[in-house]
């Protein structure tokens, strides 16, 4: 008895820490995603070196790997332009990783652009569109949503 509510307090303490950590790059990945919205590069790239500062690579995974070159790539992004356009692999990435972590503890939106052919992950189901910032600001549409 003893063995089995010490493996539960274990697996409830893994959950809740997978959660935090789920939540916490949700909102490092928003930051990015808002900055791209107000066509801010240099908050671009402060959002994505808070986000790369948070992101572990373990346990390895596809996932997990897919993220990190996407993330790599758009670390390297020195233009508006460029960050824009690493910025939608680096969501389809995220996007998967959060989908199959089913620990976020908020509804989360998976957003697309029909224009550029592009998506992103979004908190609201309110069109903001990262990648053409106020020109075209409700261009998209939300694709799918995970509940809580």
């Amino acid at each position: 008895m003893k063995k089995i509510i010490i493996t539960m307090i274990v697996v409830l303490k893994c959950s809740i820490s997978s959660a935090q950590n789920t939540d916490s790059l949700i909102v490092k990945y928003i930051a990015i995603k808002n900055a791209l919205v107000e066509s801010n590069n240099a908050a671009a790239r402060t959002a994505i070196t808070n986000f790369s500062s948070i992101y572990t690579t373990t346990p390895e995974s596809k996932q997990n790997k897919e993220l990190k070159s996407a993330l790599d790539k758009l670390a390297s992004a020195n233009t508006l332009e460029a960050q824009r356009q690493f910025f939608n692999t680096f969501s389809v990435a995220f996007w998967k990783l959060i989908k199959d972590s089913k620990s976020n503890s908020q509804s989360i939106y998976y957003q697309y652009c029909p224009m550029k052919k592009a998506y992103w992950v979004s908190q609201e189901s309110e069109i903001k569109n990262p990648y053409y910032g106020s020109s075209m600001l409700s261009c998209g549409k939300v694709i799918e949503k995970l509940d809580k």
